[in-house]
């Protein structure tokens, strides 16, 4: 491999814009090529072009969840490291199968759980493990977004558990170091009709941590005051707080995280280790995001 790391964007939306600028800014990259049908700017229409092309060191997935794993697929295949935006599919399945192509290729897939690189989080992990709170007795982690996203991207992402809470629900295994099983999951809408049948408002889902406390993960999509994100964590020893996203500063720990990230996936590429989310974390979340869906299913069914 030659001294710059030639990575290629698949997907130019949100995340996929995001991506580009970031990469654009670390040294050593060089953005090879942006993959999209229709975006302004875009060197090629489609995986195939692209590979015609030319494999690049590396690829970065920010298509839509419901392309995920065809992507995912093909650029493994082809000998490219990937790193896949989250949720890496829209269910278990498609997460699974992601984990089994990474391993027949032996190709490195890392998941964009940009989380783990937040330093405020990254001090709560240290203290937690280290015993400094005690044994952890409950862990509340709330996402609350300013405005819902269009209703078009709702009906595509899998809906709030698997667009929102897998955010949540890796986060909480990798704090605690813990697994996860739903409990109950409730939702409210507030006298507000979700424009998307079956995608609340918000959610507030319970599980038992296999340590033996309680996780509760609180999602919204009305939160005037701007993008939230925070997590508290109550231990027999000791309380945290950290609210690593919050309005009117909430786009710092995202753009510090992400940053990180993606340099974390430039050492993978240039052989280093994993340190962000792995295929099996993809599975971990959705399957704790799935059980919730089901059990709230279930609370609309009794309702």
């Amino acid at each position: 491999m030659s001294s710059s790391v030639r990575i290629a964007v698949i997907g130019a939306g949100r995340m996929g814009s995001v991506h580009l600028s970031v990469l654009e800014s670390l040294p050593g990259v060089e953005v090879a090529a942006v993959v999209d049908p229709v975006a302004h700017g875009a060197t090629h229409a489609d995986l195939d072009e692209l590979l015609a092309a030319g494999r690049p060191n590396g690829a970065v997935v920010a298509a839509p969840s419901t392309r995920h794993l065809e992507l995912v697929e093909r650029l493994l295949e082809a000998g490219v490291p990937t790193l896949c935006e989250k949720p890496c599919g829209t269910t278990t399945s498609e997460a699974r199968a992601a984990v089994r192509h990474a391993e027949e290729s032996g190709t490195p897939l890392q998941i964009g759980y940009w989380r783990r690189f937040v330093p405020e989080l990254e001090a709560l992990r240290r203290r937690i493990a280290a015993g400094e709170l005690g044994e952890v007795l409950l862990v509340r982690s709330e996402q609350w977004d300013e405005r819902p996203p269009p209703p078009a991207f709702r009906t595509s992402s899998g809906g709030i558990l698997v667009d929102m809470g897998v955010h949540e629900l890796d986060q909480m295994r990798w704090l605690t170091g813990q697994d996860l099983d739903c409990r109950a999951a409730v939702a409210a809408t507030a006298g507000v009709d979700p424009p998307v049948d079956g995608d609340p408002e918000s959610v507030e889902a319970v599980f038992a941590l296999s340590g033996g406390g309680l996780g509760v993960v609180s999602l919204g999509r009305r939160f005037p005051p701007g993008d939230m994100c925070r997590v508290s964590v109550h231990g027999t020893r000791g309380v945290a707080e950290c609210r690593f996203l919050w309005p009117p500063d909430s786009e710092r720990a995202f753009a510090e995280g992400v940053v990180a990230q993606d340099a974390a996936f430039v050492a993978l590429i240039r052989g280093g280790r994993q340190q962000g989310a792995s295929p099996a974390d993809a599975v971990a979340a959705l399957v704790a995001a799935e059980q919730a869906a089901s059990s709230l299913e279930s609370t609309r069914g009794a309702s």
